[in-house]
């Protein structure tokens, strides 16, 4: 359901535009200048009949959830705040409404205080949404079964009898969610199966028909090289046969039945996905997705020069993002309209916001790209300063917080994550794109093929992790990723490396701010206190440039232990000036020899 509100935002009332997350509704509100905002949490037009009339077109059911005030100012186009709420009674002929098709409470009510509408609900949870409110927000928080689902900008209630209790009684909402309470145990439809076939457009794929369960479907959607057809209604998988192993698990552990009409011949090894074909996919299309219709164009020559140069998913994702900001922030004209000026003026407006540094960097490096290899603009012609930098400390951890660390870590995957991590200087993604033909052990090395920049290198095997490493693949025996992830075929998740990283350094009791990245750091500075070559540890980092490297000789303990303060010093010697009789002691007589005391 999408309900209008008036909200106050940037100096102007506009119109807010507040609906479940649904991707179709999303480009349809950016087609007609909907924006996005992180502070209100909603989507809004400018406050006008015109903005109004395009709201309509777009979505012909709404509701519109009453004014608080009573005097409002006026919006540009309207007499005053309350004139959204005439328009809509007169053209939508009674659409404000108490309750909806279903009989819940919604906005408008008078009983209804906070305004609680329930949405349905996904998987064992049931869908309440509502405007903040921080004091009722606490509450529900507390509320053991709730929580807040931020992509989704809604409360998650677990259906229990309890859950649905407590929710209701803090809403005064008796009856607002159905008892349809979750059961694990509960029995599927046995008419209800999960089909996989051909695809006859494309071998190298099969597709999955699923029931509509959402617990399921999410389950599906995470596996590496799954897809969507809207053509065909269904998913899209690579035809291998460890995908199907994985499909037939899901399957069996969400209680429906495999039919499978797809013979073991169909499913080649050669099908299996190709990481980085999918993350190219998934950011182009997630950079699609933010961006208009009508803006596209730009993007896609953006996006083509940055896939010709062969630059990655993550570097195309961020200058395509810092790009899409730009053009936003100009409601997505031609950027060839544009003059330095226009590009000044936007650069000041992120600096005013205090955006970091790094951040507007990134701007500037997006648009001068843009406008240096698309749009063919001379890069002398463009006169873009850059904000000035200050150097930054990097965190790193001593040989005794490293071993503290790993001490705390009791499984062998997660530990043997965080050794290499350390040993060896890996980047995260290093870690979890490791494969056991990559590890050389009769050289003592380890050859890196997919890294930053693309840039493979050779880096050492610690002498004291290959009795740990043959003993690991005794228990968790694999050809292929040396991390392996919860589905068969598929390496292990950043996110489960990072939260191992997090566990073992809440329960090492550590103060300093530590990640993954860290152990690289604390890596690369132990090197450097042992007396390693600079030119070494660059080469064993992967640094393109010696002045990345040269920042580590800024952290190292044995070159701060060799400066001694201006202070340390003038204590050192009066002390030792005291000790040789030079000077008297502080306390002592200080009456010259040979003249009496009068007293």
């Amino acid at each position: 359901m999408v309900i209008l509100k008036k909200i106050f935002h940037r100096g102007e009332y506009r119109i807010g535009i507040d609906f479940p997350f649904d991707i179709e509704k999303k480009k349809k509100l950016q087609g007609i200048g909907g924006k996005w905002s992180s502070t209100k949490g909603i989507w809004y037009v400018d406050y006008n009949k015109e903005s109004y009339r395009k709201i309509k077109q777009i979505f012909p059911e709404f509701l519109i959830e009453k004014p608080v005030e009573d005097k409002v100012l006026p919006g540009p186009g309207l007499k005053d705040g309350r004139d959204t709420a005439r328009i809509a009674a007169k053209e939508n002929d009674g659409a404000l409404r108490s309750k909806d098709a279903a009989g819940h409470k919604t906005p408008g009510s008078d009983s209804n205080k906070y305004q609680a509408v329930f949405d349905g609900k996904s998987g064992k949870y049931w869908i309440l949404r509502l405007p903040y409110n921080e004091p009722l927000s606490e509450k529900l928080l507390a509320v053991k079964g709730v929580y807040w689902n931020r992509k989704n900008r809604a409360y998650m209630v677990y259906r229990h009898i309890r859950a649905k209790a407590a929710v209701e009684a803090l809403l005064g909402l008796p009856g607002l969610f159905p008892e349809d309470y979750y059961n694990p145990e509960q029995a599927v439809h046995s008419n209800e199966k999960v089909v996989v076939r051909r695809h006859t457009a494309d071998p190298r794929m099969m597709e999955v028909y699923l029931p509509k369960v959402s617990a399921l479907i999410q389950k599906v959607k995470r596996l590496m090289g799954s897809r969507y057809s809207k053509a065909e209604k269904c998913y899209l998988l690579p035809a291998t046969s460890d995908m199907m192993e994985n499909i037939a698990k899901i399957a069996h552990e969400s209680g429906f039945t495999l039919q499978r009409e797809v013979e073991a011949s169909y499913l080649k090894k050669r099908n299996a996905p190709n990481i980085k074909a999918i993350r190219l996919e998934k950011t182009l299309q997630n950079l699609m997705e933010e961006t208009p219709e009508a803006a596209r164009v730009y993007m896609t020559a953006y996006t083509d020069f940055l896939l010709a140069r062969n630059y990655s998913h993550s570097t195309i994702r961020n200058y395509g993002n810092a790009m899409n900001r730009f053009m936003r922030f100009f409601k997505f004209r031609n950027p060839d309209e544009l003059d330095d000026a226009d590009i000044l003026r936007y650069l000041g407006t992120l600096i005013k916001k205090g955006v970091s540094t790094d951040t507007v960097n990134l701007a500037v490096n997006a648009v001068k790209l843009y406008y240096v290899n698309v749009l063919k603009r001379p890069y002398e012609d463009l006169k873009i300063p850059r904000p000035r930098q200050g150097a930054k400390m990097r965190s790193v951890l001593t040989q005794a917080e490293c071993f503290s660390l790993f001490s705390q870590v009791d499984n062998p995957k997660h530990k043997l994550m965080l050794l290499m991590g350390y040993g060896a200087g890996l980047r995260l993604s290093e870690i979890i794109y490791l494969r056991w033909e990559d590890i050389l052990f009769a050289e003592h090395k380890i050859h890196l093929k997919q890294t930053k920049g693309s840039r493979e290198r050779m880096v050492m095997l610690p002498w004291s992790v290959v009795a740990f490493l043959e003993n690991y693949r005794k228990l968790y025996p694999s050809d292929g990723w040396v991390f392996t992830g919860q589905h068969k075929g598929e390496p292990i998740s950043a996110s489960t490396v990072q939260q191992v990283m997090r566990g073992a350094v809440e329960k090492a009791g550590l103060t300093k701010k530590a990640t993954v990245h860290t152990l690289r750091h604390s890596f690369a500075t132990h090197l450097l206190e042992a007396g390693t070559d600079l030119r070494f540890i660059q080469e064993l980092m992967g640094h393109k440039d010696i002045k990345t490297t040269v920042i580590y000789t800024h952290l190292t303990k044995r070159s701060a232990d060799q400066i001694q303060s201006p202070l340390d010093r003038m204590m050192d010697g009066i002390e030792k000036e005291i000790k040789d009789k030079k000077l008297p002691p502080a306390d002592e007589d200080k009456k010259k020899p040979g003249k009496k005391d009068k007293n």
